[in-house]
């Protein structure tokens, strides 16, 4: 039998570890990179297309609102299919709406490929997350989780200058053509060198459709709402800022030109890259040497982040650099989903963990809208929304924040107290 969790094949850095993060890692590569690059290549698409600022904002929400949806089947296919053949399936529609997205005509081609892009990527971490789980040993997955995501990190960070300078050689349909290449490629490698999982415990007999009902059980448990508050808040603050706001707010309330603008965007993504890393490995330091509980790391995180928001808040622009630790923040909170992992069976965590991303995407989507609602109640100004309000909408943040941190404060005994190892 190929799965040996415990045995020398399943430590960390094994041959069998390198298996996994390979296909793994570069397909969410892939999945952040094609994420963000929207970002860069903004004002071409919006001259090429003639869009409205209302029309590009849509490009964002059509890919949150399906990766998000796509969050329903997609635990269910991992409990029942696998991490690496539910990730292959999902690939291709990653890699038709990447080719779509290229060679689109119209807005409405558009729509569709970040649609089929959102729904495609939305297994691109938590597939990696089911294989680990199944593959690896339990004490490790902390570790082994944030090496995953910092690859995904990097992504975010390609996706900026890099970018910047590529488009001064090639067009930006020519580097989506490439990036679909890429997808294929991921597709390949996880065909031919990730491992499959056995899958059998999953009954058969039962619909998808009343699999993917059966998930929603879990939005009743307990054990899911001690610790989903934090990771949900601060992600949303990822989302929603890192896809969207972080920009303008960068413009407007630190009244930073387009250079030190993109430096200082440069520097949160390698705070996202630097969390995304770091969450596993303090995670493992700490375990090893029984200095702290992940728990209680994840406590800390969530404390930590309420003050930075809290900062930024109250100081406005002259905080920009405070989005670098905030944006750390965000990713080491990322400690929840091995977390959760110890509250619930093998078995159960693909619907689990699918469950926690959806409830994050619409956190972010509504924390996005919420943003630009209290932005709404201000002027604008030449085109610039009002730092007065951004300073509002920070206060709304940070109150949601320090809110989810009290709560995991609060529960934290009980979450030790339950988990299985």
């Amino acid at each position: 039998m190929e799965n040996s969790i415990e045995s020398n094949e399943g430590t960390l850095f094994s041959p069998l570890f390198l298996r996994l993060l390979i296909p793994f890692g570069f397909a969410f590569f892939a999945s952040t990179f094609i994420g963000s690059i929207t970002s860069m290549i903004a004002p071409q698409i919006t001259a090429d297309f003639g869009l409205s600022p209302a029309q590009l904002g849509g490009f964002i929400s059509v890919n949150l609102a399906a990766f998000g949806l796509a969050q329903f089947p997609l635990g269910v296919m991992l409990d029942r299919y696998g991490g690496r053949n539910t990730l292959v399936a999902m690939l291709l529609l990653a890699c038709a709406g990447t080719l779509l997205f290229a060679a689109a005509e119209s807005y409405a081609a558009l729509l569709a490929a970040r649609a089929l892009i959102g729904a495609g990527f939305a297994g691109a971490l938590l597939s990696s997350f089911k294989s680990f789980t199944h593959w690896l040993p339990k004490r490790r997955l902390p570790l082994a989780f944030s090496i995953q995501s910092f690859v995904g990190g990097v992504g975010f960070m390609a996706a900026t200058h890099p970018v910047t300078l590529a488009l001064e050689y090639f067009t930006w349909r020519q580097i989506m053509f490439a990036s679909g290449g890429a997808v294929a490629l991921s597709i390949a490698m996880l065909l031919f060198c990730a491992p499959r999982e056995d899958c059998g415990t999953e009954e058969r007999g039962e619909t998808l459709l009343g699999s993917a009902c059966g998930m929603l059980r879990f939005a009743w448990d307990k054990r899911l709402w001690y610790v989903a508050p934090v990771v949900t808040a601060t992600e949303a603050v990822l989302y929603s800022f890192a896809y969207l706001w972080i920009g303008p707010w960068m413009r407007d309330a630190a009244a930073l030109d387009e250079r030190s603008a993109g430096l200082m965007m440069l520097l949160s993504s390698a705070g996202i890259a630097a969390g995304y890393l770091l969450n596993g490995v303090t995670a493992d330091f700490c375990s090893r040497w029984k200095w702290m509980t992940w728990e209680r790391l994840y406590a800390c995180t969530g404390v930590l982040f309420s003050a930075l928001m809290g900062g930024l808040a109250l100081f406005g622009g002259r905080a920009a650099p405070l989005w670098c630790p905030v944006m750390f923040l965000s990713t080491m909170s990322m400690i929840s989903f091995p977390i959760i992992g110890r509250l619930f069976a093998v078995e159960e965590t693909g619907r689990v963990f699918s469950l926690l991303n959806f409830i994050i995407f619409a956190a972010s989507f509504l924390m996005q809208w919420l943003v630009g609602v209290i932005l709404n109640f201000y002027p604008v100004a030449g085109g610039h929304f009002s730092p007065d309000g951004y300073r509002a909408a920070l206060l709304a943040v940070f109150a949601v924040n320090a809110a989810a941190a009290l709560h995991l404060c609060v529960y934290l005994p009980k979450i030790e107290k339950l988990r299985k190892f």
